[in-house]
């Protein structure tokens, strides 16, 4: 055989038996099988989040799958599910949708029953609908709307007692400003009135004060320091004239600060009499006193 066409013989295979695994495998996914499995028709009032490939369960194995969902009549919604061979579906058989994790997905309960007569062919289980999650979910949000709706009132109630003692604490305020009597307006008041009388007393000050009078004073005053200065000015000058003088050695003081010899005969004196009235202490009796009548 020619390499080509053994190329395209083995190509055509992968091909093929790719095909093969990829409808196996979506009937798979899908819940379908290409065994001859029995066929059971249940009646539910809702589907719920039922859907084809749902599982069936036996005693919490699945042994089924969901294969059509035929809607007859409001309430009324026939599931076809495909059953393991082991699964002897009875005529006391029932079945139960129920709703697990927390996406609740789907699931059909399925109890076969113990009843010694085989399910006919034609029969339909009668099933019941589980409440689930969702049923739970929104009985839950049911029970806390009224709760909320509790606290609302609470807190409704709790705002307005404030509100009210608010509102209260302030027609309190204003009206204790606004009582003349007593509270910040009565020493408001009073203040104004101190404030009024102080006011008063400085005017009746000030027309009393004789401010022509003072000035008058206060122009004598300036006058006579004008006459002191001007005398303090001359004395000034006659002790300027007096200490030039005596520098100059003019006069009696002039002639004693500047004459030495003068002072050397002062000192002189001093010393004497200081010396007699020493020997005068020590010898009192050479004393001689002469008395001569004329």
């Amino acid at each position: 055989m020619d390499l080509h066409y053994k190329q395209e013989i083995t190509v055509g295979t992968l091909v093929l038996v790719g095909a093969a695994l990829f409808i196996w495998g979506t009937m798979w996914l899908s819940g379908r099988s290409f065994s001859r499995e029995p066929t059971v028709a249940i009646s539910f009032s809702d589907a719920g989040t039922l859907k084809r490939g749902s599982p069936v369960k036996v005693s919490g194995v699945q042994l089924g799958t969901v294969q059509e969902i035929e809607y007859q009549d409001y309430g009324k919604i026939v599931v076809r599910v495909d059953l393991d061979p082991r699964v002897k579906p009875r005529r006391d058989a029932a079945a139960q949708l129920a709703s697990v994790g927390l996406v609740a997905d789907a699931v059909i309960n399925l109890n076969p029953g113990v009843a010694a007569e085989p399910l006919p062919p034609d029969a339909v289980i009668v099933g019941t609908v589980d409440k689930g999650f969702v049923a739970l979910g929104e009985e839950l949000s049911a029970k806390a709307k009224e709760v909320m709706s509790g606290v609302s009132d609470i807190a409704n109630k709790r705002l307005a007692e404030d509100l009210s003692r608010t509102l209260g604490a302030v027609q309190r305020m204003a009206d204790l400003y606004a009582n003349p009597k007593a509270g910040p307006s009565a020493e408001l008041s009073k203040t104004l009135v101190e404030v009024q009388r102080m006011g008063a007393r400085l005017d009746s000050t000030l027309n009393e004060f004789k401010l022509s009078g003072t000035v008058a004073h206060a122009d004598s005053l300036m006058d006579n320091l004008s006459r002191l200065s001007v005398g303090a000015h001359a004395t000034a000058q006659r002790l300027d004239s007096l200490l030039a003088r005596v520098n100059r050695g003019e006069g009696s003081l002039g002639k004693f600060t500047t004459d030495t010899a003068f002072y050397a005969n002062a000192q002189r004196l001093l010393k004497a009499l200081q010396e007699f009235v020493d020997d005068l202490k020590k010898h009192p009796g050479k004393l001689g006193i002469t008395v001569r009548v004329f």
